[in-house]
This record gives structure tokens, C-alpha cells and sequence, in this order.
């Protein structure tokens, strides 16, 4: 019985394993999402076209409905809502991309969700802070067109945005 066990056991970790290492679900969105701060999560930079988006983390988005521009939430399909999301101008091109939750495996080197906010302090040594409901924002104005965002919430990173000067930092 135990050399059943065993072999199936063994049976199944070829493919969990090629699965975790392939970084992205079926759909496309990815299993762990990469912050280049300033720049990108998970791939994703503002000015980024929706055709773009889509080759990027598939076309398995719900479209939010009570936003008032055209927002895409990436959600994984088990649990609680994690994932991320992006939000765009009236010409389609990326005006915000940030986390929904605190997706695990999601962030930097030194940086990532439920860190302990202390290392936000190694990138950014004197970030602005706003309070938004139930987080705060840190947040930098990287250059005239970027904003950079770390959301913190019980001591620990929570997420992140990377926004334009014309959006708020709270997501």
C-alpha cells in the first residue's frame, strides 16, 4: 500500500513542478508578478496598450463594474480576491497596475508581500505617506510620470502600484 502511495505521489510532481516553475497560470497571469520598481509589476509599465496587457497575463479579467474608467482585475481563482489589476485611459494604454490582496510571491528582492515594512525603507529611504482605507500607502514620485506605491498594512508589505501623477496612490 505505502508503494502506491509513494508512486502516485511521485506520478503527480513532474507536473506541479513544471507548473510552478513555468510562472504563469493557464490563463497567463503570472503565479509570482516581478516588481522593477518606477517601472513594471509583473511586466506591466504605465503606457502599456490593452492588446499588450492581454498577451501579457491573458484575457481572464473581470471588467469593474463601478469604476469609473476602464479597470481589469486579475483574480487567482481560488480563495480570497488576489491577483492584480490595471487601469486605463480613455485611449487604452495603462495609467495604473497594482496588486489586489497580498498575492504571495509577488514583489522584489528585499521587497516583497509580507516583508516587514523596515525593508521598504532599503529602497526608498524617505517615502510620502497617505492613508487609504484599511492600508497605507508609501509612496515616491519617481519622475514627472511615475509614481511608485508600496501598500502596507500590520507591519508588513501588502502590495504595490506604479500609478501616473494623475492618479491617487490609494488603489
Amino acid at each position: 500500500m505505502l508503494s502506491l502511495v509513494l508512486s502516485l505521489a511521485l506520478a503527480f510532481t513532474p507536473s506541479h513542478a513544471a507548473a510552478k516553475t513555468s510562472g504563469t497560470h493557464a490563463s497567463g497571469f503570472p503565479t509570482r508578478g516581478a516588481l522593477v520598481p518606477g517601472k513594471s509589476i509583473a511586466g506591466v509599465s504605465l503606457g502599456t496598450p490593452q492588446a499588450r496587457v492581454k498577451q501579457l497575463w491573458g484575457s481572464r479579467y473581470e471588467l469593474c463594474s463601478y469604476c469609473k474608467v476602464t479597470t481589469w482585475f486579475y483574480e487567482y481563482p481560488t480563495g480570497e480576491p488576489l491577483g492584480a489589476a490595471v487601469k486605463f485611459d480613455k485611449a487604452g494604454k495603462v495609467v495604473s497596475v497594482f496588486t489586489l490582496g497580498s498575492p504571495i510571491g509577488w514583489g522584489m528582492r528585499g521587497a516583497m508581500t509580507f516583508d516587514p515594512i523596515t525593508n521598504i525603507y532599503n529602497v526608498y529611504p524617505n517615502p510620502t505617506q497617505t492613508s487609504c482605507i484599511g492600508y497605507v500607502a508609501l509612496w515616491w514620485r519617481v519622475n514627472a510620470t511615475t509614481t511608485m506605491s508600496f501598500y502596507t498594512a500590520s507591519g508588513v508589505i501588502y502590495g504595490f502600484a506604479i500609478t501616473a501623477p494623475s492618479e491617487k496612490v490609494c488603489q
